[in-house]
């Protein structure tokens, strides 16, 4: 899988990237990657012959500090995680960005891709030297076609996850318009 490297502030630099499949071994490291992933929701409670099918989905790779992941307003391929490091999520829609979230291990982003081919709305930067795992919608698609019942397992997972982050951003929302109304009151 490929995608494009460049720096928040040279948007004219752009090389091919490689993301490496993994297979998770026996290493610590290995380990550690595992627990990270069993403990998302996405992939909590999966048998052992439905993660020798994900193993396929897995792929990693290391940005360096102030590395963009990916751009706002460009084509989403996939979901990432977080091994290890930092991810800023900057509103970036003309020149500075502002953080609106900092994701550390963990974490993951960039999961609406995975169901739907839409453009980024943010742009996430790397903090530091950061390890992701991706996951991308062609592999994604692949699976569900080879293993319906796990890609149907997944899908499912995502919508919840997508759900729950929607009820949060509008609770967010509305507390944000409800203070606004208490402060143009005064």
């Amino acid at each position: 899988m490929t995608t494009q490297e460049d720096k928040p502030g040279n948007s004219s630099i752009s090389t091919e990237v490689e993301w490496v499949s993994i297979s998770l071994g026996r290493e610590k490291r290995d380990s550690d990657t595992r627990r990270i992933l069993s403990s998302l929701p996405l992939f909590s409670n999966l048998s052992i012959r439905d993660w020798r099918e994900l193993m396929g989905l897995f792929h990693s790779r290391t940005f360096l500090d102030d590395e963009v992941i990916f751009r706002r307003d460009t084509p989403g391929l996939g979901m990432y995680i977080v091994i290890d490091g930092n991810v800023s999520i900057l509103d970036s829609e003309k020149g500075a960005g502002v953080e609106i979230a900092r994701l550390t291990s963990g974490d993951f982003f960039g999961e609406m891709t995975l169901i739907e081919e839409i453009d980024r709305t943010a742009t996430a930067v790397s903090v530091g030297t950061t390890n992701l795992i991706g996951i991308f919608r062609p592999q994604l698609k692949d699976l569900m076609h080879r293993r319906p019942r796990l890609g149907l397992i997944l899908m499912e997972r995502l919508a919840r996850i997508v759900v729950n982050r929607l009820h949060e951003a509008n609770q967010r929302l509305t507390e944000c318009r409800e203070k606004l109304k208490e402060e143009s009151k005064h």
